[in-house]
């Protein structure tokens, strides 16, 4: 039975937006500048010797789904008189690997997916209704795309912005990478890394074998053996059943003599305890939804039973930072009883039982939510969301496989014709691959979005493949801001390949007014870099305090 998913109508869509959308997240309020008119290109970086075709899906301004078709225009679908009716083939056939294709969108779109697909298309279904109902592939093996390899991004696009991001809520397959330029300048969003979904799946099957709970489940392959995606265990088709049981039987146990608090940081802050079975929160209107204890599958959906999370008011704010507690396993540490601050990150997933698959996720991604209400976290923590915003945009490139190539940017000069994004486009620093010791905030910069601080000595950044082209940049621009005391200075340097690789350009940087305080600060490289490298961003200083912030960098050939 294929699993039915349809699109929001338009008012729907902008309202789940703007009740879900991070309180960290910039410009909000921004004047609506997007025009109706955005060329898409799509990457076919795959490596893959068959077929790859890309699909565009949503919703428009009415809410009535349909595709975007090869000649670029909103294609809307037909009410079908009868259930499970083949769609229409809407499917944009890419070039080989190596090969861009670009789409001019002459329509906004909302609610909507770019999918890939290598070797077959995607089998999409309408389900009739007032509004008919797009049937996208589903996660369980009676599936017509069980055994077909497809990947999918989200996106949003109407008069007020391009919001596209990449998220691992509901399972993590092919990688994606995507670029835009536009109003915010050049923001890209790296792919997961080369083996990550390998080694996601490998660590599934050996927590199977270690707890005996069904991870391995979760990890779909060809008949080759070959992974081709791993599910979120949300739409596992094997009961977890009793998993969470004993650690529940411990929180309720704690939290029947230590009150629990909640910050709901935005409605205010929330005191509970457990009696007869329920967790009740002084002052707080359960809108006849009690916080019994939840079932497996209420965890990690976040969404369901007692953790029924409606989005918009102080219950459901509670009921988001307790499913995430839960699914991190933090409410037994010290400090577990004060929600979320009473914690750090580095303590998340550290209990036997706990969502491994999130756990997983983001041992070996970078970014990307892996349950909903993954930004949950202490306020000024930085997000984990993997999202590009755009109020003007001027470009979208999304390449499946390997980073996105040959996009221009500031900074001008040679680059282009490798695999990763182009050293001379402007790299927002909060782009990163990976990272050590640092964290993401809001910039109030030109561009705005985010900038990387909280950075000290021995702290590093990695950016994966980035294309130097040809012939060596001469010089590297780094757009800098430091609030740091008297006296304290430090070096960023830039290195290739590892944090201990050989150093192409360093620039030393002190107090330059406060850490929003920003200079554009250029150094001619004291050695060469062409090709394809992983970039890395090294911190050191002779002191333990924070010293410098970054927004972003670039490359020049002159």
């Amino acid at each position: 039975m294929l699993s039915r998913r349809t699109f929001l109508t338009a008012a729907a869509t902008a309202s789940a937006a703007a009740l879900s959308a991070p309180a960290w997240l910039p410009g909000l309020a921004a004047t609506a500048s997007a025009a109706a008119s955005l060329p898409v290109t799509l990457q076919n970086n795959s490596g893959a010797s068959t077929a790859v075709y890309a699909y565009i899906s949503g919703a428009d301004s009415t809410g009535w789904p349909g595709f975007v078709g090869p000649d670029g225009a909103f294609h809307r679908l037909p009410n079908p008189s009868a259930t499970l009716t083949p769609a229409p083939d809407y499917a944009i056939a890419l070039g080989g690997s190596g090969t861009s294709t670009t789409v001019t969108l002459t329509d906004y779109v909302i609610g909507g997916r770019v999918w890939f697909s290598v070797g077959k298309k995607i089998q999409f279904f309408v389900n009739p209704g007032t509004v008919p109902g797009l049937v996208q592939p589903g996660f369980t093996t009676s599936d017509p795309n069980w055994l077909t390899d497809w990947t999918f991004c989200e996106f949003t696009y109407n008069s007020t912005n391009l919001y596209a991001n990449i998220s691992y809520v509901d399972l993590v397959a092919s990688p994606i990478s995507m670029q835009t330029t536009g109003s915010s300048g050049t923001q890209t969003v790296s792919p997961l890394p080369a083996g990550a979904l390998a080694s996601i799946a490998s660590g599934l099957v050996a927590q199977h074998a270690s707890d005996g709970a069904p991870w391995d489940t979760l990890v779909a392959t060809d008949s080759s053996g070959a992974v081709l995606r791993v599910m979120s265990p949300v739409h596992s088709a094997t009961d977890f059943g009793g998993y969470w049981n004993a650690y529940l039987d411990q929180v309720w146990s704690r939290f029947a003599g230590t009150p629990l608090t909640v910050d709901t940081q935005s409605f205010g802050t929330f005191t509970g305890t457990v009696s007869g079975g329920v967790l009740t929160f002084s002052g707080l209107n359960d809108d006849g939804v009690a916080f019994t204890r939840p079932s497996a599958s209420d965890i990690f959906s976040c969404n369901s039973g007692p953790l029924y999370n409606s989005g918009g008011d102080a219950r459901g704010a509670v009921a988001a930072r307790l499913g995430a507690a839960l699914n991190r396993s933090t409410l037994l540490l010290a400090g577990g009883e004060n929600q979320p601050g009473g914690v750090t990150a580095s303590q998340y997933y550290t209990g036997a039982v706990t969502n491994h698959y999130a756990r997983l996720v983001h041992q070996y991604a970078s970014i990307g939510y892996a349950f909903p209400y993954d930004d949950v976290g202490p306020t000024g923590s930085a997000p984990v969301d993997g999202h590009l915003q755009d109020y003007a945009p001027t470009s979208w490139t999304i390449a499946l496989g390997s980073g996105v190539t040959g996009s221009g940017g500031s900074g001008g000069g040679g680059g282009g014709g490798g695999t990763g994004v182009s050293a001379y486009s402007t790299i927002q620093a909060s782009s990163y691959s990976a990272q050590s010791g640092t964290g993401t905030e809001s910039c109030s910069d030109t561009g705005g979005g985010l900038d990387v601080g909280w950075i000290s000595s021995g702290d590093w950044l990695r950016y994966q493949g980035v294309d130097f082209g040809s012939s060596s940049p001469r010089r590297v621009l780094a757009r800098l801001a430091s609030g740091a005391a008297a006296g304290v200075s430090g070096a960023v340097q830039f290195r290739l390949d590892s944090t201990t690789g050989p150093v192409i350009a360093e620039i030393d940087i002190a107090n330059t007014g406060g850490w929003q305080s920003w200079q554009t600060i250029p150094m001619n490289l004291g050695g060469t870099a062409t090709g394809v490298h992983d970039l890395y961003l090294t911190f050191g200083t002779g002191s333990t305090s924070d010293f410098v912030n970054v927004h972003w960098f670039s490359f020049s050939a002159t």
